[in-house]
C-alpha cells in the first residue's frame, strides 16, 4: 500500500511538472498574441475608400502624420475631417480595437460629420498605418492621443477641450485610460469593453487555443507576466509600477467624469457579457447600459449597429446630442 502510495505520488508531481513545463513554454509563444497588433481576422485596410466617402461629405478632409509618445516615439497616422470651420465644432475621436485600423469607422464617421461633427480617426500604434510593433492597450496610447489631437489643433484648430470618444473593443481600455482626468472629453460611447485585463487575457487565449478557460489558468498568468516584461524591456522601465501592468479599465473608469453609454451585445463571444460587469458597477453620473439582444461584437457581421440598426442610430444621436452638442 505504501509503495502504491509512493508510485501515485511520484506520478503526481511528474504530472505537475509537465503541466507546469508546458504551461511555461505556450506562455512564451502566446504572450506576443496578447501584445501583438495582429486581431483574429484581418484589418480592413480601405483607407482611400474611406478618404473618398469623407471627401464627399466634408470640406475639410486631411492626412496627419506625427510622433507618437516619447516613452517610445514611433510615427503615427490618423485622418481627420471637418464640414467646415473646424475650430468652432466639437470633435469625435473614434478608437478601433485590437487588430482593426481607422477604416472600419466610414458609417459613423459620415453619420457624425452629418450631425456637424468633426472627426478624428487615427490608426493606434502598430495598426493601419501606424508604425509600431506591439499594443499596450492605453498606456502609450493615451499619449500617443494627446499628441493627434494637437496635430489636429495646430493644423486645423480643433477644440481639445470639446471631445466625445467611440471605442470599440479593446479601443475602450485606450479610451478610458485616455479620459481619465482629462476634462476635455465631454462624451464615451464604450462598445465592448472589458473590465478585468487578466480575464480578458485569459479569456483571448482560450479564443486562440480553442482550450476550455480553465485549463489555461497558469498558462495566462505566465504569458500575461511575460508581456508585461517584453513592454517594460522595450520602454527600458525599471520597476514593476511602469508599463502594461499600470492598465486597468476599472481603475481608470474611477477618474472619468463624462457620461458614458456602455453598449455591447448580448451574443458577444469574443468578449463575453460578464466581462463588462466591473464597469458598469463603476460608471460616472449620467451613464447607462444598453445590453442589445441578438448581437454579438462591434464591427463583426453581427455587431450591434447592425442587428439594431434604427435604435443604434437614434441612440448614438441623442447620446452625443446630448452631452456635446455641434
Amino acid at each position: 500500500m505504501k509503495r502504491f502510495a509512493r508510485r501515485l505520488a511520484s506520478l503526481a508531481a511528474a504530472g505537475g511538472a509537465v503541466y507546469l513545463g508546458g504551461s511555461y513554454l505556450a506562455a512564451r509563444a502566446l504572450a506576443r498574441r496578447l501584445v501583438s497588433p495582429v486581431g483574429f481576422a484581418p484589418a480592413p485596410a480601405r483607407h482611400e475608400d474611406l478618404l473618398v466617402a469623407l471627401e464627399s461629405a466634408a470640406t475639410v478632409v486631411a492626412n496627419l502624420r506625427h510622433r507618437g509618445s516619447a516613452r517610445l516615439p514611433v510615427e503615427l497616422a490618423a485622418i481627420f475631417a471637418s464640414p467646415g470651420d473646424p475650430e468652432r465644432r466639437p470633435t469625435i475621436l473614434f478608437l478601433h480595437g485590437k487588430g482593426g485600423d481607422a477604416s472600419e469607422w466610414e458609417p459613423d464617421a459620415l453619420r457624425a460629420l452629418g450631425l456637424g461633427y468633426n472627426v478624428l480617426l487615427p490608426d493606434l500604434r502598430g495598426h493601419g498605418r501606424s508604425g509600431g510593433s506591439f499594443f499596450t492597450f492605453g498606456f502609450l496610447e493615451k499619449d500617443d492621443l494627446a499628441l493627434t489631437i494637437a496635430a489636429a489643433r495646430d493644423g486645423f484648430g480643433l477644440d481639445a477641450e470639446r471631445i466625445g470618444i467611440h471605442s470599440c473593443s479593446a479601443g475602450s481600455s485606450v479610451a478610458l485610460e485616455f479620459a481619465a482626468n482629462r476634462a476635455g472629453v465631454r462624451a464615451i460611447w464604450l462598445e465592448s469593453p472589458f473590465g478585468r485585463p487578466r480575464a480578458m487575457a485569459r479569456h483571448y487565449l482560450s479564443r486562440t487555443t480553442r482550450l476550455p478557460g480553465p485549463m489555461l489558468t497558469l498558462t495566462s498568468r505566465f504569458a500575461v507576466a511575460r508581456a508585461i516584461a517584453r513592454v517594460r524591456e522595450e520602454l527600458g522601465a525599471g520597476d514593476g509600477t511602469d508599463g502594461l501592468a499600470h492598465v486597468d479599465p476599472v481603475r481608470a473608469i474611477a477618474h472619468v467624469t463624462a457620461p458614458i453609454l456602455l453598449v455591447h451585445g448580448e451574443g458577444d463571444r469574443l468578449v463575453p457579457p460578464h466581462l463588462t460587469h466591473a464597469l458598469a458597477a463603476a460608471l460616472p453620473p449620467r451613464s447607462a447600459v444598453w445590453n442589445v439582444a441578438g448581437a454579438g461584437h462591434c464591427h463583426h457581421a453581427d455587431e450591434p449597429a447592425a442587428m439594431a440598426k434604427l435604435a443604434y442610430a437614434r441612440k448614438w444621436t441623442e447620446f452625443f446630442s446630448t452631452y456635446m452638442p455641434a
